[in-house]
């Protein structure tokens, strides 16, 4: 799976004014990509979202304390924009994780369906980036990364979470290791 630059460009100038806290400019992006256009943005910014809650939560599946926690920290992110912590969960488990269709966790005419998943994943890449890594090439990573994964066939799938727990765990036992030693 090749991320379409059609919708990839447009999702980056979404989080992009998010980011810098350009909300009027943000609504005029959305309302001048349309309908269509922006439903492919949310659901790359869905992608997103539940790899990088996936790799915060060790490159293992998030429990639900986990993406609470997470929830509070995007809530409580110095952005310059409204993320509540109920919206920021229910979009991480029940949509980017647990694959519901956004307009059934987002009912309402308020348009949290669109804003709580730019917003949320906003502040999942400004928060969880390396730095001095930025959000942008953060996004780049994880784009490269879900390119790369889309194609593999199924029963890749155990090996691939074999290798990366393993990788995980060696490399968090060698940084207890020089902490330890330091």
């Amino acid at each position: 799976m090749v991320i379409d630059p059609k919708v990839e460009e447009p999702t980056r100038e979404l989080l992009g004014h998010a980011v810098r806290g350009e909300l009027d400019e943000l609504a005029q992006l959305m309302t001048e990509l349309g309908p269509e256009r922006m439903v492919e943005c949310l659901i790359l910014c869905l992608r997103v979202s539940g790899y990088v809650v996936i790799y915060i939560a060790g490159h293992k599946w998030p429990t639900e304390v986990d993406l609470r926690e997470i929830a509070q920290r995007m809530a409580a992110a110095d952005m310059d924009f409204n993320l509540e912590e109920p919206d920021a969960y229910a979009f991480l488990a029940r949509a980017a994780i647990g694959f519901e269709p956004l307009f059934d966790v987002f009912p309402d005419k308020e348009g949290r369906a669109v804003m709580v998943p730019i917003l949320t994943t906003t502040a999942l890449l400004a928060s969880y980036r390396r730095s001095p890594r930025h959000w942008w090439e953060y996004l780049d990573a994880i784009e490269q990364a879900l390119e790369q994964a889309a194609p593999l066939p199924e029963e890749t799938v155990p090996a691939v979470l074999l290798w990366s727990r393993c990788n995980y765990a060696i490399k968090t036992q060698k940084a207890g290791e020089r902490t330890a030693g330091a």
